[in-house]
């Protein structure tokens, strides 16, 4: 382990839940149940210490603005002074473009955050209803507009692709829109239908794309976006060179990240755990101690095979790859004729086209 770890705030709150959201989160909270929730956080900050520098902060959710900006904001300050950071560290906050205004991104800026994550997912407002999201494309286009005239110098965008009731068409116009915004970074997800949400009810009254048409909305995708200086640096991810996003590579490094909130994951002490998902219960328990919001104690130390098989499987999810064990090279040099990668002096690194399937690329390198 290095002497670095980041740190990631699970802010749960939502205006409404959109309808393909399986993530734990909930709307309508009053201001008391997110004055507690802040509170509960800032106990918690408290309570870790660590001689580790802190080399990157995510805020995530739900939709973290909506715990309030000068919560955020307070949450940004104390852990600049609980904690020691280094130098350039990366603050990331996620926003909904209907979330936040113009005051809102000056005083987050202000405050520290220098990186921003909006959930933008489709140019077409009509589709954006459909899936249950708040806002529209023209409230997206002023969100980051806003962030640059502010001071954002990085900006990353959703997009989500396989969507349903969307044409060619429409998703080519969708991906060449947010281009056209001038993001830094791209980060581009298949539709997952979950069960237990919304879109997961009407799975059998709207129309979603076959197999072979969601395989061409991820090629058109990958293509465009190399086409517009985007590099596929990891599996769900593109980035202009230098906005790769620094905290989505730790986990990807198995780096230590620790989790703060209701149902955040973490990976500390050489160990997998999670905090309850329950944010009534996360504060209760927040007053006892750093760990017993979360199940740290039940959780087991990975032993070393465990740790080398989560390097490859993290690894081969970025652009970078993994180093395979000789046991596998002859399965690697395999995969690499395929055409899904290549494999260079024990090294396999997979394309675009490799990590469409990586989770059977990564079954036959572990058997």
């Amino acid at each position: 382990m290095t002497n670095n770890i980041s740190l990631y705030f699970h802010i749960p709150f939502c205006i409404k839940k959109c309808d393909y959201c399986a993530f734990y989160s909930i709307a309508n909270q009053s201001e008391e149940v997110k004055q507690e929730y802040f509170e509960a956080l800032l106990r918690q900050i408290e309570f870790f210490d660590t001689n580790k520098h802190i080399k990157t902060v995510y805020f995530g959710g739900g939709t973290p603005p909506i715990l309030g900006i000068e919560r955020l904001c307070a949450l940004i300050k104390a852990i600049k002074e609980k904690f020691v950071l280094t130098d350039n560290c990366e603050i990331t906050v996620e926003i909904n473009p209907k979330t936040v205004d113009l005051g809102a991104l000056r005083t987050l800026k202000a405050a520290g955050a220098n990186r921003l994550s909006v959930g933008i997912q489709s140019s077409c407002d009509r589709i954006l209803s459909l899936i249950g999201r708040i806002h529209t494309f023209e409230d997206a286009k002023k969100c980051i507009a806003d962030a640059r005239s502010c001071g954002f110098k990085n900006i990353s965008a959703d997009i989500i692709f396989a969507l349903p009731e969307q044409n060619e068409e429409e998703f080519k116009k969708s991906v060449t829109d947010i281009i056209a915004m001038g993001v830094d970074h791209i980060s581009a997800y298949s539709l997952q239908i979950e069960e237990g949400t919304p879109l997961y009810l009407k799975r059998n009254v709207l129309h979603f794309p076959d197999e072979d048409n969601e395989e061409a909305q991820y090629s058109f995708l990958c293509d465009i976006l190399k086409e517009n200086g985007f590099s596929h640096y990891e599996i769900s991810s593109f980035a202009k060179d230098g906005f790769e996003s620094r905290h989505n590579l730790n986990y990807w490094a198995c780096g230590e990240y620790f989790g703060f909130g209701a149902g955040a994951h973490s990976f500390y002490n050489g160990k997998r755990f999670s905090a309850v998902a329950n944010v009534n219960e996360f504060i209760e328990k927040s007053y006892i101690s750093l760990f017993a919001p979360t199940d740290y104690e039940q959780a087991e130390i990975l032993s070393q095979k465990e740790l080398d098989e989560e390097r490859i499987m993290l690894g081969l999810r970025t652009s970078k790859g993994a180093f395979i064990p000789k046991k596998a090279e002859e399965t690697a040099k395999r995969i690499a004729t395929l055409g899904y990668g290549d494999f260079e002096n024990g090294i396999l690194a997979l394309n675009s086209k490799g990590f469409r399937v990586s989770n059977s690329i990564i079954a036959e390198i572990l058997i």
